[in-house]
Parts: structure tokens; sequence; C-alpha cells
């Protein structure tokens, strides 16, 4: 599962420091508020995914961790949402991630669609890797791609990162999607490589509410960077509401 609405195949997403998590849910209460009841949907997902993985990394520590995501969607194209998980860091005492993002979408005629936001991520009792990202992109049915700025990525400086994403359906029920990433530090590197790369696809199958999803995935070599590699083989088995 996805951390952002990064990584939908449609409209929509895809982290200042010391941001408590109470508040992060606080400001995105009011930002769902402000969006007004018209037309509104909320979707609540709940998932157990074998490691949380995002962009090459393991956060946490190759462990299965239980995830849940709350969106809120209006029909005018503002959207808010949640995303939240078990972390496990090397040297941290955080064990709790939160992501709290917003923007606002649309779709032409043609099916082409933009979409632009920002997101805050935090982590419990540790807010030396709290971040923030603005993002924007262009999506259609089957594809999308994106680019999000981060002023200070897990508290090491700017960065830039581009993906692409896209999904084919086998059927009814089964699809296969794929992802490439690139992620480029704009300002002090800090030890760590100036540019890295990372690829992952993906079989799913939807279950009526529920969903499952086994794939692979890689990261390019990055010897300064102390975060541990996300392994390899991957699964989740998630149920919506």
């Amino acid at each position: 599962m996805s951390t952002d609405r990064r990584n939908d195949h449609r409209p929509g997403p895809l982290a200042p420091a010391g941001l408590a998590p109470r508040r992060a849910i606080l400001l995105l209460s009011l930002a769902a508020a402000s969006c007004g009841p018209a037309l509104a949907q909320t979707s609540v997902t709940a998932t157990i995914a074998s490691e949380y993985s995002l962009r090459g990394l393991s956060l946490s520590d190759a462990r299965a961790v239980p995830q849940l995501r709350i969106d809120h969607d209006t029909a005018g194209g503002a959207y808010a949402g949640l995303f939240a998980s078990r972390v496990f860091l090397r040297a941290s005492q955080a064990r709790a991630s939160v992501i709290a993002y917003g923007g606002y979408a649309r779709r032409f005629v043609s099916g082409v669609g933009w979409d632009a936001g920002i997101s805050r991520t935090v982590f419990a009792h540790d807010a030396r890797y709290n971040y923030t990202e603005a993002y924007a992109g262009i999506s259609s049915d089957r594809a999308s791609a994106r680019l999000s700025l981060a002023p200070d990525y897990y508290g090491t400086g700017r960065t830039a990162y581009a993906e692409v994403n896209a999904v084919k359906p086998l059927g009814e029920r089964l699809r296969i999607s794929g992802h490439a990433g690139l992620l480029r530090r704009l300002g002090r590197q800090g030890g760590a490589a100036r540019e890295r790369g990372d690829l992952r696809v993906a079989l799913g199958a939807d279950l009526g509410d529920a969903s499952i999803e086994l794939g692979l995935q890689a990261r390019q070599r990055d010897p300064g960077l102390r975060a541990p590699r996300a392994r390899a083989l991957f699964a989740s088995a998630s149920l919506g509401f």
C-alpha cells in the first residue's frame, strides 16, 4: 500500500520540524471541514504490509506493520487525507509515522487530469526526521507523473523527487502496476549520493472490499545512506470501508 496518494492511479496526492501528530490530525480535520459537505466522500483502508517501504527505503526494519489510511474527496476537486503506519527506525525512538496531506485535483473531458498539494510527515517521539513536501503532477486512467519538492527531506536538506506510475488491468480483478522514481539532492549531501533511483512492480487482485498485492522492488545502491534498503519481495493485504 502506498503511503499517500502519490501512487494512486487517479488525480490526487501522493514533511516545519517538531509538529506533533495530534496537531497534524487537527490540521487535517480543519482542512476536511473546509471542503464543504456537498457530495463529499470519505474512505478508510486498513492494511497489513510485509514491510513499510518508501522510495526504496525500509521504514519498518524489514518487519510487517499495520497501516491505516483515510481519504476525503469533494466534488469540487479539493481533497485531504491521513496515512498512519507503525515504524521501526534504527537509532531512533520513533515507533509510528503519520502523513497528513491535502490539495486540489481536476480531470478534463479528455480523461487527463492534474493535481497539486502539500504533505507533512511526522514521526512520533523523534522530530529529527519530520519533513514537508509540495507536489504537482498529471495523470490519465492508467498512468501518472509527479514532481515533489522538500526543503528539508528527513532533516538532510533540499530534495526533488520525480516519479512515474502505471497500471494495466489483467481482467476484471487482476492488475499489474509499475513505479520508477528518482531522488535528487539539491543542497548539502552529508555523504549520501546526489541521486538515487528506485523501481517497483506489483501484481494486485481485488476481492470485493479487500485487495492483495505481491511485488518486487529495487533501489540504487547508496553507501553513504544509513537507512536500510527495502527487501526485494513485498506483499500486502488491505480492506476498504
